[in-house]
C-alpha cells in the first residue's frame, strides 16, 4: 500500500467520522432553527406556476423583469450577517440537481445561466440582522428577449458569516457550514414538448479513489428530466461478454446540464485495450410520454492510463499489502490498551 493509498484511506475515514458528527449544508425546507442560528423564508412573489411551492416557481415571458423577496430571521440574542448569492443549477455525479454551488463549468448548451439573469440587490448581498429580528432581501431577474420557451433553473443561496470554513486535505473536503438554497425555477411561456439526451464522452478516472469509467451524459434542452434510469455495460470491442456494468434509477437532471455517469470497476484491474460501452437511458417523467435513448460507443484505454489508475486506486488487487503498516497500527493499539490497564491498576493500589 503506497503513501497515496494510506493518505486516501485515512482521509476517507476522517470524512466518514465528519459525516457522522459534523453538521452539513441544509436547504430552506429543512427545520429552520435546529442549531443553525437563523432561517430563511420565501416571500411569495405572485404569478407563479404553483404558489404553494416552497421555492420560486415563476411563470415568466421574454423581456420581463421580476423582483423576488426572501425573509431572513435571526432568533438569537446576537447580531448576525447573512451573505446571499445566485447560482445556476447543475447536475452532480449522483444524478441529482445541485443548488448549493456555482458549477465550475457550465454546459455548452446553456445560453442563459440564472446566475447571469438574476442579481441580488447591492444592499442585500451582506445583510446584518439585529438580535431577534428579521429583514427582507431582494433579487431582480431580467428575462432576455431572445430566451426560448422552457425552464431556467437556479437558486438563491444564503450563508451566515463567521462559520468555520471547509477543510481540504488530499482531496478530502469536510463542510461544516449551515446554509440555505431556495430553488428559482422560471418557466418561460411553457414547458418544451420533448426532452433530449446525448452521450458526449467516455473517460476513465478515479471516484473517491476507486477506478471508474465515466459516461458524460448531457441534457441539452431547457427542461428538467426526472424519473431518469441509466444502464451501462462495457465489453471488449467486438465481444459481448460484460466486463463492467452499472444500473441506476430515480435520477434527475437540471436543464442544459451534463454529468459523469460512473461505471465502477471495483476490485478488477483496469487493462489497456479497446472497449465498447452500450448505454441506455429512460425517463418516465409525467411531463412527456416515456422517453428512451440508446448509445453504442467505442473507446480506448491506454497502457499509461491503466497503470496510473491501478497504482492510485485504493481497491486495486494487484498492489501488495503493506503488512508492516498493519503491524505498527496493531502495536500502537496494544500499547494504548496496556497503558490504560496499568493506569487503572495503579489507581486501585492507591
Amino acid at each position: 500500500m503506497g503513501r497515496k493509498k494510506i493518505i486516501g484511506f485515512v482521509g476517507l475515514l476522517i470524512a466518514f467520522i465528519g459525516a457522522v458528527i459534523i453538521p452539513t449544508a441544509g436547504h430552506a425546507e429543512d427545520s429552520p432553527n435546529a442549531g443553525v442560528g437563523y432561517s430563511v423564508q420565501k416571500v411569495s412573489p405572485g404569478n407563479e406556476v404553483d404558489s404553494s411551492s416552497s421555492f420560486y416557481d415563476l411563470a415568466v415571458t421574454p423581456g420581463e423583469q421580476r423582483t423576488i423577496e426572501a425573509k431572513l430571521i435571526n432568533p438569537t440574542d446576537e447580531p448576525i450577517v447573512v451573505v446571499s448569492k445566485i447560482f445556476t443549477a447543475s447536475t452532480n455525479n449522483n444524478g441529482e440537481i445541485n443548488y448549493t454551488m456555482q458549477p465550475v463549468e457550465l454546459d455548452r448548451s446553456l445560453k442563459h445561466p440564472v446566475s447571469e439573469l438574476a442579481e441580488v440587490a447591492a444592499s442585500d448581498v451582506k445583510t446584518e440582522i439585529a438580535p431577534r429580528s428579521e429583514e427582507i432581501v431582494h433579487t431582480t431577474i431580467n428575462v432576455p428577449q431572445d430566451v426560448e420557451p422552457g425552464v431556467l433553473l437556479g437558486s438563491w443561496y444564503f450563508e451566515k458569516e463567521g462559520q468555520n470554513g471547509d477543510s481540504d486535505e488530499e482531496g478530502i473536503v469536510i463542510n461544516n457550514k449551515y446554509s440555505y438554497a431556495m430553488a428559482i425555477k422560471m418557466t418561460v411561456q411553457h414547458e418544451i414538448e420533448q426532452p433530449n439526451m446525448n452521450l458526449i464522452t467516455i473517460t476513465s478516472g478515479l471516484n473517491n479513489y476507486r477506478k471508474v469509467i465515466n459516461a458524460n451524459l448531457q441534457n441539452d434542452r431547457p427542461a428538467i428530466i426526472g424519473n431518469l434510469a441509466v444502464t451501462a455495460k462495457i465489453t471488449e470491442k467486438g465481444k459481448y461478454d460484460v466486463l463492467y456494468e452499472n444500473e441506476s434509477d430515480g435520477m434527475i437532471m437540471a436543464p442544459n446540464s451534463n454529468f459523469a455517469y460512473p461505471v465502477f470497476l471495483e476490485e478488477q484491474p483496469l487493462k489497456a485495450g479497446d472497449y465498447t460501452m452500450r448505454l441506455t437511458a429512460t425517463s418516465d417523467d409525467p411531463k412527456w410520454d416515456s422517453q428512451k435513448w440508446e448509445w453504442t460507443e467505442d473507446f480506448t484505454i491506454t497502457a499509461d492510463e491503466a497503470r496510473r489508475l491501478n497504482e492510485e486506486a485504493l481497491n486495486d488487487p494487484e498492489q501488495p499489502t503493506n503488512w508492516l503498516l498493519y503491524v505498527v497500527i496493531a502495536l500502537v493499539i496494544l500499547v494504548i490498551i496496556l497503558a490504560i490497564l496499568l493506569y487503572r491498576k495503579r489507581k486501585r493500589v492507591v
